[in-house]
């Protein structure tokens, strides 16, 4: 009878395992707006000076740069979405909020509740980053929002002196393969002139990503000085880490 109960009964193995597996449903990047605090957080701002030229790569949503411009930051933002009017953008994202705070009841213990305190409060701060957004967005849209299809651009060399990419390299490292990963990596050290902070440096499962490796191997990255800097921000588990990439 003892026997036929452990059969029957998932492993603690197992457990992890499936814990291991399991992910946000994403067929493409979701247009998810994130606030100027996470961005704080996320890529260790505290010691930035104000007068800095700053990139915000694949901003999408974001109010980060909404919001960094009142604080006086000299920030761009950067999409391809930006093509797009304020209401196509607004109910895509609307769209895609919906459909991840869906799946996050069955995720839960992917995340770690500080920062957030319970998905009500996520969705909450999520709906504020994009409603702050498309206000800016609506006023400033020709002057501080550019419509970029990465890794091509129209930026001149060394135009920024920090580039910010947040949640799109390493994180969709299943739809974006290495050698994009490395051609964005590439433009972007190309148009800025002191370094790019990469965040986060975990895939979607919250496991460190496979391509971190190779890029750390990549002999034509070897001129630039690559380190992981640990940070004060962790909403997905393990997901606590910057890229610093300097020239």
């Amino acid at each position: 009878m003892r026997q036929e109960t452990l059969e029957s009964s998932p492993s603690s193995c197992d457990l992890i395992s499936e814990n291991m597996d399991k992910q946000l449903d994403l067929k493409n990047i979701a247009l998810i707006g994130r606030t100027f605090e996470e961005y704080y957080r996320m890529f260790d701002l505290g010691n930035l000076p104000a007068n800095e030229n700053i990139l915000d790569v694949a901003s999408g949503v974001s109010s980060f740069c909404a919001e960094a411009s009142i604080k006086g930051y000299n920030v761009t933002a950067s999409d391809r979405i930006y093509t797009s009017s304020p209401l196509e953008i607004e109910k895509k994202c609307r769209q895609d909020l919906d459909e991840v705070i869906k799946q996050m009841p069955g995720l839960v213990e992917l995340f770690t509740w500080n920062f957030f305190k319970d998905i009500r409060s996520l969705r909450a701060q999520r709906e504020k980053a994009y409603k702050l957004f498309i206000e800016n967005f609506k006023k400033n849209k020709s002057k501080t929002y550019i419509p970029v299809e990465y890794p091509a651009t129209d930026f001149i060399d060394n135009q920024f002196t920090i580039s910010l990419v947040s949640h799109l390299l390493f994180l969709y490292e299943d739809l974006i393969n290495y050698d994009l990963h490395k051609k964005i990596i590439l433009e972007l050290l190309r148009i800025t002139s002191k370094e790019i902070r990469i965040f986060p440096l975990v895939n979607l499962k919250g496991k460190k990503s496979s391509l971190i490796g190779t890029l750390l191997q990549d002999k034509d990255l070897g001129q630039y000085q690559i380190s992981v800097k640990k940070v004060n921000y962790e909403f997905m588990k393990n997901g606590n880490e910057m890229m610093i990439i300097k020239h």
